[in-house]
């Protein structure tokens, strides 16, 4: 158990740190259009959590900067307890991304705790590395 705690805050430390190190590459008006995606939808897609909720876009930034700011290209995920971010919008390697994520997404947030394993496996198999 404590290991499991311990990289839980590992892995939300470094989430944490790459989304302060996006503040220095991205637009000026990018942390504008982050804040006015989470006041829109403050809540986890995937677990519903509004802890340490963070934007991420469906189609990665360094692939289209083009969709940096575009609102139809972001989802609400959390790095909460779930770290639904890493896990569903990254496959679990925030070197990689999911295309599926809005699919998977959802299907976590209807999903019993067995389910959402399986889940976070195919989002895994599923991920392209960035």
């Amino acid at each position: 158990m404590f290991l499991s705690k311990l990289l839980h805050v590992a892995r939300r430390t470094y989430s944490e740190a790459r989304e302060k190190h996006k503040e220095l590459t991205r637009s000026p008006k990018w942390r504008q259009a982050r804040e006015k995606h989470l006041d829109d939808n403050p809540y986890c897609a995937a677990c519903g959590s509004h802890k340490r909720a963070q934007v991420h876009h469906v189609r990665p930034f360094h692939l289209h900067p083009e969709l940096e700011l575009d609102p139809s290209n972001f989802i609400t995920l959390c790095m909460d307890v779930n770290e639904c971010h890493l896990r569903i919008g990254h496959g679990d390697s925030f070197q990689a991304y999911n295309p599926n994520v809005r699919e998977d997404a959802e299907k976590f947030k209807n999903a019993s705790a067995v389910v959402r394993g399986t889940i976070v496996e195919a989002a895994k198999a599923s991920r392209n590395i960035e």
